[in-house]
């Protein structure tokens, strides 16, 4: 969309009778772009619930097909509404596409033996930058056509669909019913989970919202969900107007970052698992040093990209790629901490701290778009934005680092309601180790 609103209101192409153009200031756009992030937040608790409930494939499937529809109908309904309309397509896509993360985190805490986790988990996350390096340049390209940006949405429906049918064919919730696999394979998983797959457990919801360690990953949240908009929403307009860099080469050039960022993600997940599995350093010790990284690093690259002229677009483009390079880093830190603390409700825990972390996705937009003014070729206005920003993430990064946690929950052990309810003496170990040494070492006089 950050592309493809750029096309829709592309003046150079005003007087093509091919392509229809509209005469959005940067405000309406500003909302165009923040609209999806108002369905995406109201969704997100009723997503993560409903893949705890009925299992992560069902739900994405029901995603996929539900934001293909809308987004194949929206340049159809753009003519009949206006840009009101587009904000109606767009917060329905959020609502759809809001289940997309809480629902991969319940199918990961399904899935994934501890040992193998942060890797894996990398690995699967990476699939958001590979989308990215895929869509951007591709709806650069697409916009100019003589279709024009129709053709954008038109194209990336069909993927949507395309998708959906690779999904629901070689797809599942948990290892046991997925028909591909082997006993074997089976086996070895579910052996390393240590998560209940066999019954529904109720959410202790008490106990997560009085998690202090799940409200500082909450706030942690809201620093990267406002660094990764402003990158993925603003970047292509920062480019275009305040580097003068052309609409078709702008979206190549956005693309760039994210295969940084996705180079990042695989190599710090891999790295940080092979440092905690060889017991250099605790989990939790990983993840703060890793999500240090990844957020101190873009603070730095935010703040050196507000001094960058127009004369060194080559340097701030190199800069960009830098940026969320290192950023990519985090995928080793908070998100791993959900897992962490409860695979067996990591997708809930998830759909909250997203929930709350899209206050960043929502504001970021129409904060860029109230500094701008409707001039994005001031880079003194988009120096503000991008201090602001790495002030942002600066700040969350440190509540990360003094509250957050990667201990398990007591309450995500299947049988924690039993034992909280039963008699203590019926819970309490019938010898002490202390008492079982000693008798030890009297047997062995």
């Amino acid at each position: 969309m950050a592309v493809a609103v750029l096309a829709m209101t592309d003046v150079t192409r005003k007087n093509d009778t091919r392509v229809t153009i509209y005469d959005w200031d940067k405000k309406t756009q500003g909302l165009i772009l923040s609209s999806f992030f108002w369905g995406y937040m109201m969704m997100q608790i009723p997503g993560g619930l409903l893949a705890k409930r009925f299992g992560g494939k069902p739900i994405l499937l029901v995603a996929l097909l539900a934001s293909g529809i809308v987004c194949g109908l929206l340049p159809s309904l753009v003519g009949l509404g206006g840009w009101q309309i587009v904000c109606a397509c767009r917060v329905l896509m959020g609502l759809t596409q809001a289940c997309l993360f809480p629902a991969t985190h319940t199918l990961l805490g399904r899935w994934l033996p501890e040992h193998e986790r942060t890797t894996i988990t990398g690995i699967v996350y990476g699939g958001t930058q590979i989308g990215t390096i895929i869509a951007m340049p591709m709806s650069g390209l697409l916009a100019e056509t003589a279709i024009g940006w129709k053709l954008i949405f038109y194209s990336i429906s069909g993927l949507m669909f395309t998708t959906s049918a690779v999904w629901y064919f070689f797809s599942a919730s948990t290892p046991s019913e997925h028909r591909l696999m082997t006993e074997t394979e089976k086996e070895y998983i579910e052996r390393g989970l240590n998560t209940s797959s066999g019954k529904v457990l109720s959410t202790p919801w008490r106990c997560i919202l009085k998690s202090k360690g799940m409200w500082a990953l909450a706030i942690t949240h809201i620093g990267c969900t406002s660094s990764y908009v402003l990158f993925f929403v603003d970047m292509p307009t920062y480019l275009e107007k305040g580097l003068h860099i052309s609409l078709k080469n702008s979206a190549s050039l956005s693309a760039l970052p994210y295969i940084g960022m996705w180079i990042g993600n695989i190599i710090s997940s891999s790295v940080s698992e092979k440092i905690f599995n060889r017991g250099l350093l605790s989990v939790g010790t990983c993840r703060k040093l890793f999500n240090s990284i990844g957020f101190v690093g873009m603070a730095i690259g935010l703040a050196a990209l507000s001094f960058i002229g127009q004369d060194h677009q080559n340097m701030a483009v190199i800069i960009l790629i830098a940026t969320l390079t290192v950023n990519g880093f985090y995928a080793a830190g908070f998100m791993m901490c959900l897992l962490d603390m409860s695979p067996n409700f990591a997708g809930v825990m998830l759909s909250l701290t997203n929930s709350v972390a899209n206050l960043g996705s929502i504001f970021t937009p129409i904060v860029t778009s109230f500094i701008l003014r409707n001039d994005s070729t001031d880079l003194s206005r988009w120096r503000i934005v991008f201090l602001i920003i790495a002030a942002v993430s600066v700040i969350t990064n440190i509540v990360f680092l003094i509250f957050g946690t990667s201990k398990r929950m007591d309450w995500d052990h299947p049988d924690y309601k039993d034992k909280k309810t039963a008699d203590p003496e019926e819970i309490k170990p019938a010898l002490t180790s202390a008492q079982m040494s000693k008798e030890e070492e009297a047997k062995f006089h």
